[in-house]
């Protein structure tokens, strides 16, 4: 009998210490299983504001994108801007600014859902955005009152100020440019000499011409004036057999959009 209470001792003995030995081990399975469901859950939790932080994003690209159009294409000028404007999951911001050295500043804001309790937001700014006017003579043919020799009409809007047109007479000189088809002009300027006067009018049949409205000079020699639509443009010019260099037109509404430096930010 003493012999078989050693051996049930000794049984018990091992049996509790397989029990504590297999706690431990579901102890520790256990809290390696929570700290990589912690783990993923960060991972999982880290990609979701990572994709937001993505979208907030693009929807201020988009902004962006916009108001390069809206100063290209859509008839804005410089200033303009939209607030709050939805976009896929969020809303966007964006300004236009003139620096004063012919550049803009477009800073865009987007935000995930809006900004008033947003869970993401990137601001994207494009700045240095340089300016570029189109000009509408160099499309254009032209034709002129008189000529001195070489000296023709064309070579006024052949884009060489090294070049020129020279009238062979006094006073009552005129050059005259056809852009093809009604085309919206509001601004000439004007590089010659000998010019004494000047009178800027339009056409639309070639025939009847009209004086520009709303002319202001400035600076020297570039004129801007209430926007018109006609397919003839004439510069009628008095002076010492007058000459001009390069003759441009163009709409101050119709503007190209340089690359500006972008920074990002939030």
């Amino acid at each position: 009998m003493i012999g078989c209470k050693t051996l049930f001792d000794g049984l018990n003995r091992k049996s509790g210490a397989a029990l504590i030995l297999t706690f431990i081990v579901l102890v520790g399975l256990t809290l390696v299983a929570f700290a990589f469901a912690t783990m993923i859950n960060y991972e999982i939790r880290g990609t979701g504001v990572g994709m937001r932080n993505m979208q907030a994003f693009y929807i201020a690209e988009a902004g962006r994108a916009k108001a390069r159009w809206a100063l290209t294409e859509g008839g804005e000028s410089v200033g303009w801007g939209e607030s709050d404007i939805s976009f896929g999951e969020g809303t966007y911001t964006v300004t236009t600014v003139d620096n004063g050295d012919g550049t803009y500043t477009i800073t865009s804001e987007g935000y995930i859902p809006d900004d008033i309790n947003p869970i993401a937001r990137r601001r994207v700014i494009e700045r240095n955005v340089s300016i570029v006017e189109i000009n509408l003579s160099l499309g254009a043919t032209a034709t002129a009152s008189s000529t001195q020799g070489v000296f023709i009409a064309a070579r006024a809007i052949d884009g060489n100020s090294l070049t020129n047109w020279k009238s062979s007479v006094n006073n009552g000189s005129w050059l005259k440019l056809n852009f093809g088809s009604p085309a919206t002009f509001n601004k000439l300027v004007i590089d010659g000499a000998l010019i004494n006067s000047y009178v800027i009018e339009y056409s639309t049949n070639d025939i009847t011409y009209l004086p520009v409205t709303g002319l202001v000079q400035s600076p020297p020699w570039t004129f801007t004036f209430n926007p018109v639509s006609a397919q003839y443009l004439r510069l009628s010019v008095n002076g010492n057999r007058p000459e001009v260099d390069e003759l441009e037109a163009y709409n101050t509404d119709n503007i190209l959009l340089g690359q500006g430096t972008f920074v990002t930010s939030w």
